[in-house]
C-alpha cells in the first residue's frame, strides 16, 4: 500500500502543477498571445458546409502585445462594417478571397489592403463606384476559399474575384483538404473524440503553445524544416507539396468557373512570405533548414504556384 506521506506528496505536486498551469494560462491571456485568446476565438463559428468561418455580427476589441484593433464582422460573415445588399446601379465589386493576410486583424478596418484598394480605385477618376469586399478568413487555404465563395460570397454579385494564395502554406493546407474539395463541402477526417480534444486545446493558451511546439518538432523530424509549410521552399520538396499545388489549382479553377457563371472575372495575386522580402528573416531559416536532404530556395514556392 502507498503510505500516507507519499500520497500527500503526490497530491501536493498535483496541486502545484495545477496552480502553475492556471497562473501561466492567466498570464498569457492578459499578455494577449496571438490567436490564443478566447476573445479571438469568439470571432469564429463552425459551419456544417464550410467548416470554421467568421461568425456573423461578431464584434471584438483584439489586444496583443503588438497591437490593438477593433474587428467587426457583418451579418453575412465577412469583415465589413456594413451589410452587403443588392448591388446598386453603377457599382462594381471585387471580392477578395484569402487567409489571415487578407483578413488583417492586426490593423483597423480602414487600414486593411482591401479598403486601401477601394479608396484608390474610387480616387482614380474611373466611372462608377467600386466596392472591395474583404472575404479573408484566418487559416484558410484554396479549398476553404472555394467553399466560402460557393456558399456565401458568390451572392455578393462580384465583377472581379481576386484570389490571394499565401504561397508559404497554401500547398500543405490544400493537400489536407482534398476530400472537402471533391465533396463540395467540408469533410471532417478526424474522430469526434479527437475533435473534442482539439476544442479543449483551442480553449487554452498554454495548450495551444504546446501544440505549436509539437508541430514544429514533428515537422523538423519528418520534413527537415522547423515548420511544415516551409517544405514548399525546399529545392526538392516532399510529394505533399506537389499534391497540394494540384489541389490548389483545381480549387481556383472551381472559383473561376463559378465566377464566370456570374459574369465575373477571376484574378490571382500571389502573397509571398515575409522572409522572401526580408533578408534578416530569411538568413537564419536558410541556415536552420540546410541539411543533406534539403536546401531552401527563397522564391520556389511562388514559382511553383505561378506554374500550377
Amino acid at each position: 500500500m502507498r503510505s500516507p506521506s507519499i500520497t500527500r506528496r503526490v497530491l501536493i505536486a498535483v496541486i502545484i502543477l495545477i496552480t502553475e498551469f492556471a497562473v501561466l494560462e492567466a498570464g498569457l491571456r492578459v499578455y494577449g498571445v496571438f490567436e490564443g485568446t478566447t476573445t479571438f476565438s469568439s470571432l469564429f463559428m463552425d459551419d456544417p458546409e464550410i467548416g470554421p468561418r467568421l461568425r456573423p455580427n461578431a464584434r471584438i476589441r483584439y489586444t496583443t502585445a503588438e497591437f490593438t484593433a477593433d474587428i467587426a464582422i457583418n451579418q453575412q460573415g465577412v469583415r465589413d462594417e456594413e451589410p452587403i445588399g443588392p448591388k446598386p446601379a453603377g457599382e462594381r465589386r471585387i471580392v477578395v478571397l484569402g487567409d489571415s493576410l487578407v483578413l488583417s486583424v492586426q490593423v483597423a478596418f480602414d487600414e486593411t489592403f482591401c479598403e486601401r484598394l477601394e479608396r484608390r480605385l474610387n480616387e482614380s477618376g474611373a466611372a462608377g463606384h467600386w466596392r472591395v469586399i474583404n472575404a479573408g478568413v484566418q487559416g484558410y487555404g484554396p479549398v476553404q476559399e472555394w467553399l466560402l465563395f460557393d456558399k456565401v460570397a458568390a451572392a455578393f454579385e462580384p465583377d472581379i474575384v481576386l484570389v490571394v494564395p499565401f504561397v508559404a502554406n497554401d500547398a500543405t493546407d490544400a493537400a489536407d483538404a482534398v476530400a472537402s474539395l471533391e465533396a463540395g463541402r467540408v469533410i471532417k477526417t478526424v474522430q469526434p473524440s479527437v475533435q473534442r480534444i482539439r476544442r479543449i486545446v483551442r480553449s487554452s493558451v498554454v495548450l495551444q503553445s504546446v501544440r505549436v511546439r509539437w508541430d514544429q518538432l514533428r515537422s523538423h523530424l519528418t520534413m527537415g524544416t522547423p515548420e511544415r509549410p516551409l517544405a514548399s521552399y525546399l529545392i526538392d520538396p516532399p510529394p505533399v507539396i506537389t499534391q497540394g499545388l494540384d489541389v490548389s489549382r483545381r480549387a481556383i479553377e472551381k472559383i473561376a468557373g463559378r465566377a464566370s457563371g456570374l459574369g465575373a472575372r477571376t484574378a490571382i495575386a500571389l502573397m509571398p512570405a515575409r522572409f522572401q522580402t526580408n533578408d534578416p528573416d530569411y538568413q537564419p531559416l536558410e541556415v536552420t533548414v540546410r541539411h543533406p536532404r534539403g536546401v531552401l530556395d527563397r522564391d520556389s514556392a511562388s514559382r511553383r504556384f505561378h506554374d500550377a
